[in-house]
């Protein structure tokens, strides 16, 4: 930090040099620059962008498996003549299109969020922002807002391409097909914030005590799958205590229960439904796993700042 004295430098030889620095004279933008700041650096290290090319290869080729098969049916529908969300197969219909996003975006956020919160750990990161006007919770705040966007949009971009593309193609023009598969949008953003805090919030969790991104992500995808096993020994239609408590800690199956849910589909025997839960109950679960996850982050970070 400078302190308005002009800064010299001495050479070997006992001669002083003015170098000319001069005190930050600009605006001090404070903790909501930083913020900003963080967000997009967050989100440049996870795309690997501004990196050397092998970062961008894991991520960038997730982004294009969710955007090819959605680009994929909206190419059909200058094809087939008629074609709708919901005769577009598993690929059209948004709420079975989360069938397939929904995994894809399980393993993104496997890689995401490791990468936001590790790196700065073992490259002593910390201390640096440590010396900015930056709280715990800033830092947080600005990890967790990276982690957010990126997987919101990595599910809503596929979805917005079926949304406009299908639209093209309907009987009484673009306008009314807008209108039309318009009224599933509501869903479409309530299921998508299920899956992007569902499977955020327990990937953050897993980073902010991991001490290497791919042991990491390892131990996320393991504690997700070993949560999806529980449909497998649950019993169906059972009363007991002990399956009604484990079931909203099937982190796995929460968001889609929240789809079927949101778009009033008929339950697909998962977890809840199997224990006679109602949905709702899976969307409150998601809540709870993220405060949780930010209360016990913000506990293991407010000692470095």
């Amino acid at each position: 930090m400078s302190t308005g004295v002009a800064n010299a430098h001495t050479d070997a030889e006992g001669a002083v040099y003015d170098l000319g620095y001069k005190p930050h004279e600009g605006k001090r933008l404070g903790r909501p620059a930083a913020i900003r700041a963080m967000v997009v650096d967050g989100s440049r290290r996870a795309l690997g962008l501004r990196r050397k090319a092998w970062t961008k290869v894991l991520p960038w080729s997730l982004i294009a498996a969710a955007v090819v098969p959605a680009a994929w049916v909206v190419a059909l529908t200058f094809v087939i003549a008629g074609f709708t969300l919901e005769d577009a197969g598993p690929f059209g219909d948004p709420a079975r299109f989360f069938a397939f996003i929904g995994n894809l975006a399980m393993i993104f956020v496997a890689l995401v969020a490791p990468t936001l919160l590790i790196p700065d750990r073992e490259n002593g990161v910390l201390a640096i922002y440590a010396s900015r006007p930056v709280r715990a919770m800033d830092y947080l705040l600005a990890r967790g807002l990276s982690l957010v966007i990126l997987a919101s949009l990595f599910m809503l971009v596929p979805h917005a391409i079926l949304y406009f593309g299908i639209s093209t193609l309907h009987v009484n023009g673009f306008v009314a097909g807008l209108a039309e598969n318009g009224r599933k949008i509501p869903a479409i953003l309530g299921t998508t914030a299920a899956f992007v805090l569902g499977y955020g919030a327990p990937a953050f969790l897993v980073s902010v005590f991991a001490r290497r991104v791919a042991f990491a992500s390892g131990i996320y995808v393991l504690l997700m799958f070993m949560s999806g096993a529980l449909v497998q020994i649950t019993p169906r239609a059972t009363d007991q205590l002990v399956y009604k408590v484990l079931a909203p800690l099937g982190i796995m199956w929460n968001p889609w229960s929240v789809r079927d849910w949101l778009f009033d589909r008929e339950p697909e025997q998962l977890l809840l439904d199997r224990v006679g839960l109602d949905p709702w109950v899976g969307a409150a679960a998601i809540v709870g796993i993220a405060v949780i996850t930010a209360l016990i982050a913000h506990r293991r970070y407010r000692g470095v700042f």
